[in-house]
């Protein structure tokens, strides 16, 4: 666990570097935007490395794609587990043969699928629901990518926040890694960066500005608004959190520990 977040920060300080490093002087922002994004550092090189890089780009949006949608249908299959979900019987069913969550993958599949589906939708004209506007010509994945930033954000955020909760009301974590004293200071620290850094993605700043690219403005936050009515709806409605209870300790784990 060590090592794979010492080596990860690691590369993901290189290729932030690498990128930055990329950018032309003058404007490095919308040389880098309006001007292509990767085609336009791709053009920086050699034809060689070009094709080699293209190559690893393309690795890395397979291998990215499929680990979401593994993670998405772990947090699905976790969540129904718990109950926590519509048809959680269903979702959190595991093939007997392969003991895998296979409906809880499928799911996700076709989610998955149903998304890619965007493709096809680039409104012709602005499109106003009262006071949020979606640009003309803007292709529909453009603003499930910027909503897909921000929500890794707001998710890790949320986690934590709910860390710092049940760390207050007596929680002790389970595992064999743990941060101790220390798990105070780490909470508090990365609920910080992230807030910060979900401010700093999802604030509007008009479509005309260069970040508007980048948030279409009000679009994330109203996808994510409207996400919080369904959620809170359905929370409401079917409260699964009283059916929580008998998952807060795992049976698996040999530490012991336990909320008091």
């Amino acid at each position: 666990m060590r090592l794979a977040l010492i080596w990860g920060g690691i590369g993901s300080f290189v290729l932030t570097a690498a990128l930055l490093l990329s950018m032309p002087k003058g404007n490095p922002v919308g040389a880098t935007v309006s001007g292509g994004g990767v085609p336009f550092l791709l053009g920086q090189l050699s034809s060689g490395l070009q094709d080699f890089l293209l190559v690893m780009i393309i690795f890395a949006f397979f291998s990215c794609g499929t680990s979401i949608q593994g993670a998405g249908s772990r947090l699905a299959f976790s969540f129904a587990r718990d109950g926590a979900l519509p048809a959680s019987s269903w979702v959190s069913a595991v093939n007997r043969r392969f003991k895998t969550p296979v409906n809880a993958l499928l799911a996700g599949s076709v989610v998955t699928i149903l998304f890619v589906l965007l493709e096809y939708y680039s409104p012709t004209h602005n499109v106003h629901i009262w006071f949020v506007t979606y640009p003309a010509n803007v292709n529909a994945l453009v603003s499930l990518v910027s909503f897909g930033v921000s929500g890794i954000y707001l998710s890790f955020l949320l986690t934590v926040i709910g860390s710092m909760i049940a760390r207050r009301r007596g929680w002790i974590p389970e595992g064999s890694f743990k941060l101790g004293r220390f798990g105070w200071g780490v909470s508090i620290f990365a609920a910080l960066y992230l807030g910060l850094m979900f401010v700093n993605v999802v604030l509007p700043t008009g479509l005309s500005s260069p970040r508007g690219y980048f948030n279409l403005d009000w679009i994330t936050l109203f996808v994510i608004f409207i996400i919080a009515v369904v959620g809170a709806v359905y929370y409401l409605a079917a409260r699964p959190d009283r059916k929580l209870a008998v998952h807060l300790h795992d049976a698996l784990e040999p530490t012991g520990a336990e909320r008091h």
